[in-house]
């Protein structure tokens, strides 16, 4: 499993087995690492850092190695969530002025915003068919559950 502590002082991800042995950070940078998420095939993770001066999205290896910044933007990117079949990654971003639902590919390609709403939008949910994405939004004035569908 994944995590996030400051136990050596800072925000930085941790694996662990299922039964919280083993504990093992992964990664190692003064700016806070956070809002971990496994690739579908386990071979990386996603996760939001400051290290590059803002939130930006970055990607590693499963084991921590080889971390390499995903999306570079003076505005805040965080949570970011894997499609299931791998294809794309979900995240939250501000930098239209307001929370937004974002689409990326692994690879940095395809950066699209998928709500384009005046209301604060979070917390991207995935369909087990990755054709649809759930998140959480103030469009009617409280916060309320959505669905649309990524194309």
């Amino acid at each position: 499993m994944l995590f996030v502590s400051a136990r050596d002082g800072n925000q930085e991800i941790y694996i662990a087995d299922i039964s919280g042995k083993n504990v093992r950070r992964l990664t190692h940078d003064p700016a806070p690492d956070t809002h971990p998420s496994w690739s579908p095939d386990g071979k990386q993770i996603a996760f939001a850092s400051a290290r590059s001066g803002n939130w930006d999205i970055w990607i590693m290896r499963a084991d921590g190695s080889q971390p390499r910044r995903l999306t570079d933007h003076p505005a805040l990117d965080c949570w970011p969530v894997w499609s299931p079949d791998g294809r794309f990654l979900a995240f939250t971003s501000n930098r239209d002025g307001n929370y937004e639902i974002y689409l990326v590919r692994p690879d940095g390609t395809g950066l699209r915003n998928l709500t384009q709403s005046p209301a604060w939008e979070h917390f991207a949910t995935w369909s087990p068919d990755s054709r649809q994405i759930g998140f959480v939004s103030t469009r009617c004035g409280g916060y309320d559950i959505y669905v649309l569908n990524v194309d």
